[in-house]
């Protein structure tokens, strides 16, 4: 892939699979690396459902007691460029602008009833320098021109916008605009009750494009529903981008929900350590969660992928373009259901004490699990009943291809 500047190897999707099947046994087989623990044969206990909490949909709230009061857009420009730190609320209605409105001081704004005030327009949180807090509050963003964006994001954190937020939010692209929330400033950032659908390139972006950051205050991500992130020829962008939500810094996510999207439902990878993805379903994706370059001590727990998934899990392999690094070290998956079509868990070349455990796996006609040349990776506490009868519970072949 290339991201932003950044290569890693472009994956393909499994299509009419051939390749050697491996029988695991009680001994492991040959050629797997020795400090694998190897599943049995047996199909391992019989899990129960995995229960995945839903995103909850965007909220009512109060309303500011003290605030400047709006209607139209005239005066939202001006209120924003007034230099003042302050609580704007937005009568209902529509609001347009030839480019994004600009919140360069940190203003909170707010919609006077959830959903009845659309704005057209994108909009900017942050500059150089500046306060910090801004927020968005009950807007509905409607958005068919790239024009009135920046970068192509209908919201776009950066620079001076520590500690933003933006909550009880729906976000609309038509199919036309990029993005509907890219967050560059990632210090802090809040998102809960957001809906983002009908995007060329990323639903929910979180990722300071700097592999060496280190989050003070992580981002929190709670009941994200993204949908219909996609280009006209789906996978066309190659891996670099179609990815519902993209999580590149430390932070954590409850309840997501991501459908349709062209390549991946979650991404992860940049300066991603210790963060925590919970109760996340993705389903009508290539591949439900992409672990990339470079994601370390992350927990994936709850998780619902499928059934309109080729692979459930793909860790990209140890790329020589990224020093020969792995893409996913002492990262943990459990807790999970995979009904995907071609393998639940693919542990790609060097992948690092990666564990995978108490995960049920259902209609898989290559393998449950797949680890290529990993190095301490572990898998346990399985359940393989439901795979395909052709396929296997473990395989230490390549079928990831790159």
């Amino acid at each position: 892939m290339v991201v932003n500047g950044k290569s890693a190897a472009a994956f393909g999707i499994l299509s009419g699979l051939v390749c050697v099947l491996l029988v695991v046994s009680e001994t492991g087989c040959a050629g797997a690396n020795s400090s694998v623990r190897k599943e049995p044969a047996t199909v391992g206990p019989q899990l129960g459902a995995v229960k995945v909490k839903r995103p909850v949909a965007p909220s009512s709230y109060r309303l500011p007691r003290r605030a400047l009061r709006v209607s139209s857009s005239r005066q939202l420009v001006a209120a924003l460029a007034d230099r003042r730190t302050e609580a704007i609320v937005l009568a209902r209605g529509s609001y347009d602008n030839g480019g994004p409105f600009l919140d360069r001081d940190g203003d909170r704004i707010y919609a006077s009833a959830p959903g009845k005030v659309v704005l057209k327009a994108g909009i900017v949180l942050g500059a150089n320098e500046g306060p910090a807090g801004a927020e968005i509050r009950g807007v509905r963003f409607s958005v068919a021109d790239r024009a009135k964006t920046l970068d192509g994001a209908i919201v776009h954190v950066w620079g001076s916008a520590k500690h933003a937020a933006v909550l009880d939010t729906w976000l609309d692209g038509h199919g036309s605009v990029d993005a509907g929330l890219v967050v560059r400033q990632p210090e802090g950032f809040v998102a809960r009750r957001v809906v983002a659908t009908s995007f060329r390139g990323y639903g929910v972006l979180v990722d300071p494009n700097r592999d060496d950051y280190r989050a003070r205050a992580p981002y929190v991500l709670t009941d994200l529903d993204v949908s219909r992130v996609t280009r006209r020829v789906p996978g066309s962008s190659d891996g670099t981008a179609e990815a519902c939500l993209w999580l590149g810094s430390t932070g954590s996510v409850q309840r997501v929900s991501a459908r349709r999207c062209g390549v991946s439902g979650i991404w992860t990878g940049t300066a991603n350590r210790g963060s925590r993805i919970e109760d996340a379903s993705v389903d009508r994706s290539r591949v439900g969660i992409y672990i990339e370059h470079f994601t370390t001590g992350t927990t994936f727990r709850r998780l619902r992928i499928g059934p309109n998934v080729a692979r459930g899990v793909n860790a990209e392999w140890a790329n020589r373009a990224r020093g020969g690094r792995p893409a996913s070290v002492d990262n943990v998956i459990e807790n999970g259901y995979f009904d995907t079509t071609v393998v639940g868990v693919y542990l790609d070349q060097g992948t690092t004490r990666t564990t995978v455990r108490s995960c049920k796996f259902v209609a898989q006609g290559w393998a449950a699990i797949g680890d290529y040349k990993g190095v301490g990776n572990r898998y346990y506490d399985n359940d393989f009943r439901g795979i395909a009868a052709e396929a296997v519970p473990v395989s230490y072949e390549h079928g990831g291809g790159r």
